[in-house]
């Protein structure tokens, strides 16, 4: 049963109401004002009665009488906001004084409201419908909201269902990442790709914006990525047919950049293009963090990519090659300071000769402590591979 409302308004689910006055006389009065609202009546007589009753009927509205022996009606209001099981009770006064400071005294210990006696009837039944009216479209929004993070923490279970569950194993590399998203459910991608003859395919993306439509995107672009006709081992052309399958955005705002390369163990290269991507890192023990050879192209989801020459990175033993994504370089101290690629080359070359998982664990320790405790505004990925000393010619 609803209770009846005005035209436009939400009809409100029948309520309990609570009514507390220690005067019989006012009580009756109040019973028979809001006999007619549909809404469930209960009465006390006395401010502990009203919290016994409370507690067990747990009343979604308190019409509560100020001016009460024993314990009054500020006592009664304290106690009821205090209780896990009361403290949601909308609270409206009922009192003779008419003194502001009474009021606010009221309004600061929790109260929603205030009625000056003698009451009216039709002010009681329209604050009545007001406040119970309020209360039923934030418990709907609050309800509203819990469904949508549960569906989206599953979306974001998901999601990470479609990233690598193990790094690809070899006896001359090593692969480690990082991945967390800024909501449930991001745009940020990473894989790792065996390819056959000691040869991986690496890739790094990142859809603009967050939430479900860059996380929309980027299970496409994995599902495309994966569909790939033979061996992805050409960077240009696995984001040529990555980006040429997303022509039905190439005029929208959505946009993606990303990094494809492949990693040969076996001769020591590394070939890459980055789509509008940043360019990987090349860390090489006693030297200085630089970007590895590559090709560059237009991002991803805007045009065709053309032709982009690929050039070809040789690699040492003990090299480290480090993809990421610009949540980690925009990643934001308290004051609004950006971690940028500066910090994060310093933050690499400190951990130089460390294996790659080292490598991640160290840079995701200096981005938290550089963030102080800021949350990130964007999703975070890293992805570190290098060779080992199970590499061809160690």
């Amino acid at each position: 049963m609803s209770a009846p409302g005005p035209s436009g308004v939400a009809r409100v689910p029948s309520s309990t109401i609570l009514v507390v006055d220690d005067s019989p006389v006012n009580l009756q009065v109040l019973v028979r004002t809001l006999h007619a609202s549909g809404h469930r009546l209960l009465a006390a007589t006395s401010g502990r009665a009203a919290l016994d009753i409370a507690e067990r009927a747990r009343p979604d509205l308190i019409l509560l009488d100020v001016m009460m022996p024993d314990m009054d009606g500020f006592e009664v209001c304290r106690a009821l906001k205090s209780r896990p099981e009361t403290q949601e009770s909308v609270v409206i006064f009922l009192s003779a004084l008419g003194e502001v400071s009474d009021k606010v005294s009221g309004l600061s210990i929790g109260a929603a409201d205030y009625i000056t006696k003698p009451i009216q009837a039709e002010e009681v039944l329209a604050r009545v419908a007001n406040h119970l009216t309020r209360q039923y479209l934030e418990r709907e929004l609050r309800r509203s909201r819990d469904r949508l993070d549960r569906e989206l923490a599953a979306a974001a279970d998901m999601q990470r269902r479609l990233l690598p569950r193990t790094m690809p194993a070899d006896a001359g590399a090593a692969f480690a990442a990082f991945y967390q998203t800024s909501r449930h459910a991001g745009g940020d991608y990473y894989d790792v790709i065996a390819l056959g003859g000691r040869r991986f395919g690496v890739m790094v993306a990142d859809v603009s914006g967050h939430g479900a439509p860059a996380a929309i995107v980027m299970a496409m672009i994995r599902a495309v990525l994966h569909t790939f006709p033979g061996v992805p081992d050409d960077p240009l052309a696995v984001l040529t047919h990555i980006n040429r399958h997303f022509d039905f955005l190439w005029d929208t705002a959505m946009f993606a950049t990303a990094v494809y390369g492949v990693l040969d163990v076996e001769r020591r290269t590394w070939r890459a293009v980055s789509a509008g991507h940043p360019t990987p890192l090349l860390i090489r023990p006693g030297r200085e963090v630089v970007p590895a050879a590559g090709g560059s192209a237009m991002m991803l989801l805007f045009r065709d990519l053309g032709n982009v020459e690929c050039p070809e990175q040789r690699l040492e033993p003990g090299d480290r090659l480090v993809v990421y994504t610009d949540g980690i370089t925009d990643r934001q101290a308290p004051n609004g300071t950006l971690f940028d690629q500066d910090r994060l080359t310093t933050s690499l070359a400190r951990s130089a000769a460390s294996s790659p998982e080292a490598i991640v664990s160290a840079v995701m320790t200096d981005l938290e402590r550089f963030a102080g405790g800021r949350e990130a505004d964007d999703d975070q990925t890293l992805v570190v591979m290098g060779l080992g000393p199970g590499a061809p010619g160690t």
